[in-house]
């Protein structure tokens, strides 16, 4: 069996498991994610080892270390930052008083609009609900008399309308 066709194996068998073993340790779906991607990196190295008796231990082992490093590094280097923590140099220049920006952004606002105003009458109303009202898809589905999963469609179609706008 070629290398690449076994990693492959191991990676379909064990991903989901290890990110969410890694969720739990780290609670944040996108940072599990990434060092998931890294444990089978690292595991690379190994492949012609006899480090490999038990893959599954291995890719634990290594996730944890990951986890543990991640966890370390947030320590010395918090990611959330205030503006108001930064100093004058390390503040993002803005380029919001562009006037050609500023032009281009409100003609998308008023075709987002416009696609909104022009969904289906039940598609609209579960959008709005959701977008503007902060509803869930629960509460929109006992509030229109319909069920979540016709919620989460007529939400996917609104979705993809307007993501052709931003196209």
């Amino acid at each position: 069996m070629s290398s690449s066709v076994f990693l492959t194996q191991v990676y379909l068998k064990h991903i989901f498991e290890l990110r969410a073993f890694l969720l739990r340790r780290v609670g944040c779906r996108e940072i599990a994610a990434e060092l998931a991607q890294e444990t089978f990196l690292r595991m690379m190295n190994y492949q012609h080892t006899e480090a490999l008796h038990n893959i599954r231990a291995l890719l634990y082992q290594i996730a944890g270390n990951l986890a543990v490093d991640y966890h370390r590094m947030q320590v010395r280097q918090p990611v959330h930052t205030t503006i108001h923590e930064l100093s004058p140099h390390d503040i993002p220049v803005s380029d919001a008083s562009d006037p050609a920006r500023i032009v281009f952004a409100r003609q998308i606002l008023e075709q987002l609009c416009h696609v909104i105003e022009e969904l289906p009458p039940q598609c609209h109303r579960a959008f709005v609900l959701h977008k503007f009202d902060g509803l869930s898809h629960a509460d929109i589905a006992s509030q229109l008399g319909i069920t979540r999963n016709a919620v989460e469609k007529l939400l996917i179609r609104a979705l993809v309308r307007l993501r052709r706008v931003l196209a």
